[in-house]
């Protein structure tokens, strides 16, 4: 065993008999707070935070479910610190949190820098009442957002505290990625509950607050080597593979990934609209925030949304207006005269209004909202087609899905999980 190991492991030792000694020192008359759990403080921890519906509050943390467990079980066989799960079952480490052993004592790993995997619970739902008809589960996104942030705070600090010479790695999926991503974000910026020193690396599968793409058109890049990487800018994570267009579909963050932008990355299916989201994806721009509604905020969410189009009707250019004025009362107009002169007639005029004039796309670009540029695109065949694929590949999320299986990253053919395993494993290897 390496004299650093053994600092580690006798450094985590001291701490933890402290707070042991502590924890005995309380009076009989208090209430005893919860035993410090004992954990096994290894080189380097990862901590993996599960998609929607993958994880669950009371989910043990030892196995790491669903997509990131793609990650974790080959990561910890390439260093060696974990045997690999069985075949068909998830993989898993173990996490010493019921004995006091003393940890300087522990066995010896195969691999020069320990490592160790766990999963970090929270209520993973999405879609708040309108999901809640079919789950069950009311929770919004912000909500559930909100839980898994406070879950991943609280374990890094326990384990930044407990380990004070271990580094992290965080992995995240879909909402995990979203919460992994705040996470990264804050403690890249400085504002976290650990310093960013301790973070070995980050890495994001499909992050609905993607930073906007290198390419402002939208249109697909050439696939990333191995080795290579694209950034939209100093502070935000690093995107490997090809460039999808557009961003997440939550927006972005302010300040990126700050001093941490070197050691995220980030990585999104072609058609993936959940980290890709563009101006052409107008239904699904406008269904997303609606997942974040409880019935006490539609009332707030529909004057929001009112005020907001009175500021772009108000703010619009001059020559806009007026041309979507003229619009308005030319059609109006026609439908005037049909009532008057051929009422049997009125059905086909307003068809036509809807459906062959200008007038929805001259109003579009001054109320400037996705609810009613997605209603506008149902009036266009071409666009009807191209809404009605993305909103079904977002619901059925098959790109979502596609990080282990079929998107690859480089030429190579390594899949995105494929690639962050071999990525990490250089990082660790090297003692980075």
């Amino acid at each position: 065993m390496s004299a650093a190991t053994i600092g580690r492991r006798s450094a985590c030792t001291v701490v933890l008999a402290s707070a042991l000694a502590w924890a005995g020192s309380v009076p009989a008359w208090a209430d005893p707070e919860p035993a410090p759990t004992v954990t096994d403080c290894s080189d380097v921890i990862a901590l993996a935070v599960p998609g929607t519906w993958e994880t669950s509050a009371d989910a043990d943390r030892t196995i790491v479910p669903g997509m990131l467990g793609q990650i974790t079980g080959p990561l910890l066989a390439a260093v060696g610190s974990a045997p690999t799960a069985a075949a068909g079952s998830a993989p898993q480490t173990t996490v010493h949190s019921s004995s006091t052993r003393d940890l300087a004592t522990a066995a010896p790993r195969s691999s020069a820098m320990s490592v160790r995997a766990e999963q970090v619970p929270y209520v993973a739902q999405v879609g708040g009442p309108i999901a809640g008809i079919a789950t069950g589960n009311p929770l919004t996104l912000s909500q559930s957002r909100a839980t898994g942030k406070s879950a991943l705070e609280a374990r890094a600090t326990e384990l930044a505290q407990a380990c004070p010479l271990s580094k992290f790695v965080v992995l995240g999926y879909s909402q995990g990625a979203l919460i992994a991503g705040d996470f990264l974000s804050e403690i890249g910026n400085r504002r976290g509950v650990i310093d960013p020193s301790r973070i070995l690396a980050g890495a994001l599968l499909s992050d609905p607050m993607r930073s906007a793409s290198v390419d402002p058109s939208g249109s697909a890049s050439t696939a990333a080597t191995y080795s290579a990487n694209s950034k939209s800018s100093a502070v935000a994570e690093t995107l490997v593979g090809s460039d999808p267009g557009g961003e997440g579909v939550l927006g972005t963050r302010d300040g990126g990934m700050g001093v941490l932008a070197e050691r995220v990355t980030t990585m999104c299916a072609p058609s993936d609209t959940v980290c890709s989201l563009s101006g052409k994806s107008k239904v699904v721009a406008a269904v997303v925030p609606l997942l974040n509604l409880t019935p006490e905020d539609l009332p707030n969410y529909v004057i929001g949304r009112g005020m907001e189009m009175v500021k772009n009707v108000a703010e619009a250019d001059p020559q806009v207006l007026a041309r979507a004025a003229s619009s308005v009362i030319g059609e109006l107009t026609k439908l005037g005269v049909a009532a008057a002169t051929s009422p049997h007639s009125l059905p086909i005029t307003l068809a036509e209004m809807v459906f062959s004039s200008t007038m929805l796309d001259d109003l579009a670009a001054v109320v400037n909202l996705p609810e009613f540029d997605a209603l506008v695109s149902f009036t266009k065949p071409d666009e009807l087609v191209q809404q009605a694929s993305q909103a079904v590949s977002y619901l059925l999320l098959d790109a979502h899905r596609s990080y282990a299986s079929s998107y690859t990253v480089n030429a190579s053919g390594d899949t995105a999980t494929q690639w962050i395993v071999k990525w990490l494993t250089g990082k660790i290897q090297a003692g980075l």
